[in-house]
């Protein structure tokens, strides 16, 4: 049955892979974000965790029909983001830098300099995607994935990453990957706004305590590269990406604590871009499921 399910999915993404890049893109924004709607309305996936991530967020600074707007919206944000990521074998390396502009570049032109490779650290927020493969086309870049439980869409999302030039490492490989690119002066970017379980480290994410991978200050401290954290804003059919230095925390020792300290350096920053712009973030996810001892 598993099997089946596998080779559903599979067919029903090549299918409307197909028929998406038959479309302009923005008659593909718009269905994504009616088919969002639909799914908003009628059937709920996750509607009751969103917006109780939301209140407990913002608290009293935002009323109950606010709340619910920013979640409506961030449905329409991560459609658009799905819909996209389809549409990618369409566009070109052209098509796609004409689609941003970005911010502080400076910062990943300094990382070069210094040839020990950098940290770009990302989280679920506008369309990461896209941000990954604009930094590719402009800068070697390798991606750290976690693995689908359905091999066939893991490999046909992975394939439309490395037609753009991203270098992909499976998770389950990643801390030899990602040394090897560090040390080859590349960029390696990690997702880090996901519950780490019990793997984590627990670092205040909107005033909780939120379980946050370890990975990018565990590669960031072995190498002693910096971390660069990216944002992508959705506007009006183009993206804006800006690029933020982590200051890096004094080192006192303790591998845990420094850990801890650099997690928490570049998950204010993640938080920041959230309060600014709420409806950009996955908020459907989590993320304070695991509890701290």
């Amino acid at each position: 049955m598993k099997r089946i399910r596998h080779y559903f999915e599979y067919g029903f993404l090549i299918a409307m892979g197909f028929i998406i890049r038959l479309l302009p893109l923005s008659t593909v924004r718009y269905l994504a974000r009616r088919l969002a709607d639909l799914v908003y309305y009628f059937i709920p996936v996750r509607k009751k965790e969103s917006i109780e991530n939301l209140t407990q967020a913002f608290g009293d600074s935002k009323t109950k029909s606010e709340i619910r707007h920013i979640a409506k919206k961030t449905y329409e944000q991560f459609a658009q983001t799905f819909f996209e990521l389809a549409y990618f074998p369409r566009l070109s390396k052209e098509d796609i830098l004409k689609m941003v502009a970005f911010q502080n570049l400076h910062f990943l032109d300094e990382a070069l300099k210094n040839n020990k490779g950098c940290i770009l650290v990302g989280s679920h927020f506008g369309n990461w995607e896209l941000m990954g493969i604009a930094v590719a086309a402009r800068y070697p870049l390798t991606f750290v994935v976690g693995e689908q439980t359905n091999k066939m869409t893991d490999d046909l999302l992975n394939s439309y990453r490395r037609a753009k030039g991203v270098t992909v490492i499976p998770l389950k490989f990643a801390l030899r990957g990602v040394m090897k690119a560090l040390k080859k002066n590349e960029f390696v970017a990690l997702v880090s706004d996901q519950d780490a379980h019990e793997n984590g480290t627990f670092v205040d994410f909107f005033g909780r305590p939120a379980s946050t991978p370890k990975a990018a200050a565990q590669f960031a401290l072995r190498q002693g590269c910096p971390i660069i954290t990216g944002h992508i804003i959705r506007m009006n059919g183009n993206f804006h990406i800006i690029f933020n230095q982590v200051p890096k925390p004094e080192i006192i020792g303790d591998l845990e604590k420094d850990i801890e300290n650099y997690t928490s350096s570049y998950t204010k920053i993640i938080e920041d871009y959230c309060r600014r712009h709420p409806e950009h973030w996955f908020w459907m996810h989590r993320r304070w499921k695991t509890k701290k001892p």
